[in-house]
């Protein structure tokens, strides 16, 4: 809103804390507005006093109802922060709310009396800088754009611009409402853009600078897994997150590429849930004819619209007891073809390994059945069998020492041999009686 001569609001009520307002003249005298900060000091001006005049004095509130506060002819008023310069103007310092009010002087003269009213209002301005955000209308795709900025008397004035200029009496306000320290504007979003800037300006009548905020509208971004699998009779969980979006999207879950309208509603198997940015679809004893397929997490706000998939594949649950099982009796029977065949191609491998074992064994057994001379049997038999040797070697199983035994017996032959023939020649040279 501006006032007649375009100057907005906001610079009014500032140029009231450096200037007063000009006194307006009437029957009982003149009036006027002045605006103080809280802490700080004030001079009220008492015009058109004569130099005639004997005495001011100085009212708050109606003089023919309260005592003087304040008088020309008293040195020191019950108040310390109150003072008199040039012996007729109000000087307050260290201002309180509970000093705003009306003010009247009054000069005494021997004929007329002349008053002056000055209305005192003590400002409070915000310590804080204002605030400021975006959202959507209830009646629709609306945006909003909110400001607030509490904490000053009386309450600041705000508006909100764009970087053309300001918004108020354009096309694009829809409805603008303030109350207290907050100022909301209802915008078009027809001719909204990714990343538009809207700025709020905040201003108070005791606050020379204009602090302001800024919100910049952005079109909603999404992720999630893009890939889902669940097993006939179980539970999944679907996720989709917003990264950004200014303002905050509205997250739904559509089922269907063919048919995208079709919105999931809680109930039943659905469980839909949301905390902040992130929304969560859990599917119940999953199906594999009903659930496969692929789901659309869509985010909207005045802005844009922007949409994800996820696409879930049902499985039937696979046996693993039966799997195991499996595998453990492949696994016995290798094993047992595996002996097989080695037991089959080298049968002697166990006795090999033995043998192989003991080669380092300096053990030698050797067992040589003892040769009988039976004289009783006469010399035919002694001259026709030579000897009888049964020789039993057993040598580390080394075929060198085999050969060796083979050598000695060979030797104990011819031994025997010689034995026989010496045998025989003295039988022939004893003299038959």
């Amino acid at each position: 809103m501006r006032l007649p001569g375009g100057t907005p609001p906001a610079r009014l009520f500032l140029a009231l804390c450096v200037w007063r307002l000009v006194p307006r003249r009437d029957a009982a005298g003149t009036e006027e507005v002045v605006y103080g900060e809280v802490g700080g000091s004030i001079l009220l001006l008492c015009r058109n006093v004569s130099k005639e005049a004997t005495e001011v004095v100085w009212f708050q509130g109606d003089p023919q109802s309260v005592p003087p506060l304040f008088s020309s002819k008293v040195e020191f008023p019950q108040d310390v922060r109150f003072s008199l310069v040039d012996n007729s103007s109000l000087h307050i310092t260290e201002l309180r709310l509970q000093d705003e009010g009306n003010y009247t002087c009054k000069e005494v003269l021997n004929k007329t009396d002349h008053e002056h009213r000055i209305q005192l209002l003590v400002a409070n301005p915000p310590r804080s800088s204002p605030k400021c955000w975006a959202g959507t209308s209830s009646l629709g795709q609306m945006l909003q754009l909110f400001c607030s900025w509490p904490g000053g008397y009386p309450h600041p004035t705000l508006h909100w611009r764009e970087e053309g200029g300001d918004l108020e009496n354009t096309s694009w306000i829809i409805s603008s409402t303030s109350s207290a320290d907050t100022h909301v504007e209802t915008l078009n979003s027809s001719r909204l853009s990714h990343r538009k800037v809207f700025k709020c300006v905040g201003s108070h009548v005791v606050k020379q600078e204009e602090p302001v905020c800024t919100v910049e509208i952005k079109v909603p971004s999404l992720e999630s897994e893009p890939l889902k699998t669940c097993f006939v009779g179980d539970d999944v969980t679907l996720t989709c997150r917003v990264t950004e979006s200014t303002p905050p999207a509205r997250l739904t879950w559509l089922q269907g590429i063919t048919q995208p309208e079709v919105e999931i509603r809680p109930g039943g198997r659905y469980l839909i849930t949301q905390e902040g940015n992130v929304s969560q679809l859990t599917i119940r004893n999953c199906s594999q004819g009903a659930d496969g397929g692929c789901y659309v997490c869509k985010a909207q706000n005045p802005v844009g619209l922007r949409e994800v998939f996820v696409c879930l594949t049902v499985k039937q649950p696979v046996n693993i007891v039966g799997v195991v099982g499996a595998v453990v009796v492949l696994s016995l029977l290798a094993i047992l073809v595996v002996s097989g065949v080695i037991l089959y191609y080298h049968p002697l491998l166990c006795l090999r390994g033995t043998a192989f074992r003991n080669q380092d064994s300096s053990d030698v057994l050797v067992l040589v059945d003892s040769e009988e001379d039976d004289e009783g049997k006469g010399e035919e038999d002694t001259i026709g069998i030579s000897s009888k040797h049964e020789v039993m070697a057993l040598v580390n199983g080394s075929s060198i020492q085999a050969a060796y035994l083979s050598h000695l017996t060979e030797g104990d032959d011819g031994e025997q041999h010689g034995r026989v023939s010496s045998r025989e020649t003295r039988s022939e040279d004893t003299p038959v009686t």
